[in-house]
């Protein structure tokens, strides 16, 4: 069957991914768990025209770059890409990526700000489930299997220990007995206390960064940025709670996001990619007699496609981009004419996979 067929791989170089990118054969393959270095056969998981996807079947020789894995699941679990590397090369990985997709726009040098630690930092952690198989764990979006993680070590103590109890002795077959035989769970610590949601929304419990201390870090960095400038109206774009710019330098803030109970001050329930959001927070801002001089945006990672038409609106003289998703922002960036980015800043929130959160400063020319 085609999803059984073998290929010869030699690693050459790693994808935005964490996925290791061989030209050895017709086709470009990418093979995660392998470095820049590594040689040898990778069965493949599914292609299309002119590319495929496989997985690491034998390594025949293994590169200079690679370590022993400190996380027993690290070969089977599909959700960590660089323990079988040092934190430094990771590091540099995503650094090499990160400048790779900024190369079309004129920017600084990168600022890289590490995790403080590489390990036991989630505070919440979702596993996948099939009562049927008897299986809980990650899941492999590219073949549908879940890697059971009982001895994970990604996420905080406690979220773990929870992890722990659902797995011995198979618990948490009983408390999903009256769940769907397929679904989904989410371990979370919030205020102290580890909660387990069944087939519940992402956050169910309540969102907050997943590497509290980070966050911290990136808070920091915005204070900073802001104490330069001049007491100024602030305009905060998917702002949840107002986490990142309630500590900032400004006089008068509105934050917009899409709220099930507005919090008190000046907060704005609205669903930021409806065609009329900009013209409603518009006419909120005129309501309170302000207009904003600086822009602080962090939305997820489908970005904010008509970035360029809220910043001509208001033309704010300074604008802080938080991203997840660093090939949204390029794309959210790149038609921006009246701007230039004067800071670019990565901050390592997902030590030991390939995502990170990525800071950029603008200013109005």
């Amino acid at each position: 069957m085609q999803h059984q067929r073998m290929l010869p791989f030699k690693i050459q170089s790693m994808d935005s991914l964490g996925q290791g990118v061989s030209k050895e054969t017709d086709k470009i393959t990418f093979i995660a768990k392998t470095l820049p270095g590594d040689i040898g056969m990778a069965r493949i998981v599914s292609e299309r025209k002119g590319v495929c996807f496989a997985k690491l079947q034998n390594l025949e020789e293994a590169s200079k770059l690679r370590i022993k894995p400190i996380c027993p699941h690290f070969e089977t679990c599909p959700s960590c890409h660089y323990l079988h590397t040092t934190y430094e090369q990771e590091l540099e990985f995503k650094k090499q990526n990160l400048e790779k997709l900024f190369c079309k726009i004129p920017h600084p040098e990168i600022q890289v700000t590490p995790a403080i630690r590489r390990t036991h930092y989630r505070n919440r952690i979702q596993l996948h489930y099939h009562q049927g198989k008897k299986q809980l764990g990650m899941i492999d979006l590219k073949d549908q299997s879940i890697a059971p993680i009982a001895n994970c070590i990604i996420g905080r103590d406690t979220v773990l220990e929870m992890i722990h109890k659902l797995y011995k002795d198979d618990f948490w077959l009983t408390l999903a007995k009256h769940e769907p035989m397929q679904g989904h769970v989410e371990i979370y610590e919030l205020n102290g206390e580890v909660g387990v949601s069944w087939n519940k929304p992402y956050a169910q419990g309540g969102f907050t960064q997943v590497f509290d201390e980070m966050n911290q870090l990136l808070k920091n960095q915005l204070i900073r940025w802001s104490e330069k400038l001049p007491t100024f109206n602030l305009l905060d774009l998917f702002a949840g709670n107002g986490n990142l710019s309630e500590k900032l330098n400004y006089s008068n803030r509105l934050c917009v996001d899409i709220y099930n109970n507005v919090p008190a001050g000046n907060f704005l329930s609205q669903d930021l990619y409806d065609d009329q959001s900009l013209k409603n927070v518009k006419n909120k801002l005129q309501g309170l007699g302000v207009r904003p001089s600086v822009l602080v945006l962090d939305p997820p990672r489908s970005g904010l496609k008509n970035m360029d038409q809220w910043l001509e609106e208001f033309k704010p003289k300074h604008v802080a981009y938080v991203s997840c998703d660093p090939h949204t922002l390029v794309r959210d960036i790149m038609p921006l004419k009246n701007y230039n980015l004067i800071e670019l800043h990565l901050i390592d929130f997902f030590p030991s996979t390939f995502h990170f959160e990525t800071v950029a400063f603008l200013e109005r020319k």
